[in-house]
């Protein structure tokens, strides 16, 4: 099995390794795969990308507010502060 993300199709990085002497030598650096279940499938996953899955899931049920609603109450913050003074 390749080490391929499944969803976003992101793979290995490629560098170079530099000894005390400054010789290159070829390295690679591996993607951090997960193995998930959605919808009965099993994938793998990079772990940014499942970071990214589980912020999108609690978004979607107003677990977490979007940039609009923080700014929303930023507003309503500074006009309660105006308000009082």
């Amino acid at each position: 099995m390749s080490r391929i993300d499944q969803l976003t199709g992101r793979g290995a990085n490629f560098g170079h390794s530099r000894s005390h002497s400054n010789i290159a030598s070829k390295r690679r650096q591996n993607l951090n795969l997960q193995t998930i279940k959605i919808d009965g499938k099993r994938i793998r996953v990079s772990a940014r990308t499942l970071k990214t899955i589980k912020r999108l899931a609690k978004t979607a049920k107003g677990e977490l507010p979007t940039l609009k609603q923080k700014k929303a109450a930023k507003r309503a913050e500074l006009a309660a502060k105006k308000t009082t003074k």
